[in-house]
């Protein structure tokens, strides 16, 4: 969203970026002072957390509770007196769960609308449901994926336009009926993220970095961990993994050992990367497209991933990457890696030309404002 923002600003559009605050701690004042003026950033706090009252009350309703977490009062209003404020051509909401502020939008500005997907939200939700082990879990897991699903197809034909991460996603809404302009939009790595040679990184360690407070995240590096790793160090009993992320739950520390090292937040994703071996990326559930893959990718890096993890990139398998579905499929796609060093080079190479052609941000910007002018011509 940073390069998308800043990607705009450089193009001589004028942009304000209003973003909910779940943590209300003042994280805003990392971000660059020139980049908080040039956006009029503005951070809203909001409370998201899970309260299991609410939860289970919510059971007895029809709302989604995914969604309803992110509706305040507060921020509506707020919204509301930026948009009487100021005069906007264009609104777009990243992600799903801005849309409840669809109305308060609509009521004070005449903007055209649009929705930037992140996900097929539900498809999270689904596939977290089938892979659960306790039948109470999958369940309730079944429920709030059967009501986000139906909040998302009806919110989606709310909104003027529909910018999609991924061709799946744009296919998945075009075939329900989405009839509004539409494009999609990959994600896109600025020249930061250059490969550094042909060096792998630490030749004996596979790696992890994500947002460990996401479910599918938290779900994917659990299985890695319990069924696919101890396979791996069997055979090469030196190798090492190491996981990286913000808010990694408590009890994963459980899994540290001689071969598992978790690092929690690191400070620089790149030079993490730069430094580590062999990209693993092992979702089973989620949707959208992995930042991380292309970010990986860009920075020259081996990977090896489910197909969910890699869905919606248009990457080649043995190419440029490695899919694996299976904890047998996968230890020995990562001990082939490290036993080829040449061909793990090699796929880093091809995955960095790849990042390059089809995911650098001037490719995509032209995409996103040709899409934009479209809108202004109305």
């Amino acid at each position: 969203m940073h390069q998308l923002t800043d990607g705009l600003i450089k193009r001589g559009m004028s942009v304000k970026v209003a973003a909910l605050d779940p943590f209300s701690d003042g994280r805003e004042n990392a971000l660059p002072a020139e980049y908080m003026d040039k956006t009029a950033y503005e951070a809203l706090p909001i409370d998201t957390s899970i309260r299991l009252h609410k939860a289970l009350f919510n059971l007895f309703t029809r709302q989604s509770y995914n969604i309803s977490r992110f509706y305040s009062k507060q921020v509506e209003e707020r919204i509301a007196k930026i948009l009487q404020q100021d005069h906007f051509d264009i609104i777009q909401l990243e992600g799903l769960y801005l849309t409840p502020y669809i109305p308060v939008i609509r009521r004070h500005s005449a903007a055209s609308l649009l929705f930037r997907s992140h996900n097929i939200e539900h498809f999270i939700w689904e596939r977290l449901a089938k892979t659960a082990r306790n039948p109470l879990k999958k369940i309730y897991l079944s429920i709030l994926a059967r009501r986000l699903k139906l909040f998302e197809m009806k919110t989606v034909h709310q909104v003027d336009g529909l910018i999609a991460i991924s061709h799946v996603d744009l296919h998945f809404f075009r075939q329900n009926g989405f009839s509004h302009p539409a494009v999609t939009i990959p994600v896109g790595v600025d020249e930061r993220w250059q490969p550094a040679g042909d060096n792998p990184g630490d030749n004996y360690t596979a790696f992890h970095i994500g947002s460990m407070d996401w479910r599918p995240n938290q779900e994917g590096l659990a299985w890695f961990m319990e069924e696919v790793w101890p396979l791996v160090v069997a055979e090469k009993p030196g190798l090492v993994f190491v996981l990286a992320g913000r808010n990694v739950p408590g009890e994963f520390y459980r899994y540290q050992s001689d071969q598992i090292r978790i690092l929690g937040e690191v400070e620089d994703a790149r030079h993490f990367m730069h430094g580590h071996g062999l990209m693993i990326v092992p979702l089973r559930s989620g949707g959208g497209m992995r930042v991380k893959i292309i970010e990986g990718m860009a920075a020259g890096k081996a990977i090896v991933s489910t197909s969910i993890g890699a869905e919606g990139i248009h990457c080649t398998h043995g190419e440029n990457i490695l899919l694996a579905d299976t904890a047998g499929e996968m230890a020995e796609a990562i001990l082939y890696c490290f036993s080829n060093k040449d061909e793990m080079i090699k796929l880093g190479r091809n995955a960095a030309s790849f990042a390059q052609k089809n995911h650098s941000v001037p490719v995509y910007m032209d995409h996103l404002i040709e899409f934009y002018q479209a809108f202004s011509e109305k």
